[in-house]
């Protein structure tokens, strides 16, 4: 069985992590990034430098796979940047949370359909369903992210299952103020910073789940329920 896993964006927070967890378990991790850490965490952990944005990266990184894996057992989309509202923002966000998986999907999925299961896993937002009156730009294209799981869970069933994930509030910014930290996590019925955990057993659920596609697991602590909290 292939055990090689593309995951975006992991070079450091929560994709560092799922990185790790998901090479302890036994795969072979490409850590597609802009920025390459000194060193790999890991020695399943195979670093590969490329701005998703731009689409020369993008061939190039699919070009390494080509040449250097058989297959893959799974794409997790995990890049992201949590841009202000401008133009220019709209148009680095969307480029990185839904050209960017768009492309790679296409053009990998001959290789994730070599083993008998596969998955693609789209990390979307908790703001992908209902929106945030501050971070337009951010929600609209999280929520493009979030709708190509419909296609492309069509496109590829039934050996390959393309799912979402959509987290909340996982870990606070370092600089974060502790009246931030308090207004933040009062948003959720569960009020406490999870870290990264959450995320990773949403995905070791999707990589074992054999009857799940075109679905989107929601990890926001209750966020949904809390009665007369506007967006953000």
């Amino acid at each position: 069985m292939n055990k090689t896993i593309l995951v975006t964006g992991a070079s450091q927070r929560v994709g560092l992590e799922l990185a790790l967890q998901l090479a302890q378990a036994g795969y072979t991790v490409i850590s597609a990034s802009r920025t390459l850490m000194p060193t790999s965490p890991h020695p399943d952990i195979l670093q590969f430098q490329a701005d998703l944005t731009l689409e020369q990266d993008r061939l190039a990184l699919i070009e390494y796979i080509a040449s250097n894996h058989g297959g893959l057992r799974a794409i997790i989309h995990n890049a992201s940047l949590w841009l202000d509202d401008s133009l220019e923002n709209l148009n680095i966000m969307f480029k990185l949370h839904v050209e960017a998986p768009y492309h790679l999907n296409q053009a990998l999925g001959q290789y994730l359909a070599r083993p008998e299961k596969a998955d693609i896993i789209h990390i979307c937002d908790d703001t992908s369903s209902r929106g945030s009156k501050s971070h337009i730009a951010y929600a609209a294209t999280k929520a493009a992210l979030q709708n190509m799981v419909l296609s492309f869970a069509e496109k590829y069933a039934p050996n390959i299952r393309v799912n979402a994930i959509l987290p909340g509030l996982l870990i606070l910014k370092p600089d974060s103020t502790e009246d931030y930290r308090q207004q933040t996590l009062k948003k959720a019925l569960l009020q406490f910073e999870p870290g990264a955990a959450p995320l990773i057993e949403a995905v070791f659920y999707l990589l074992e789940a054999r009857y799940t596609t075109g679905n989107s697991i929601v990890i926001n602590g209750g966020r949904h329920l809390k009665k007369g909290m506007s967006s953000e």
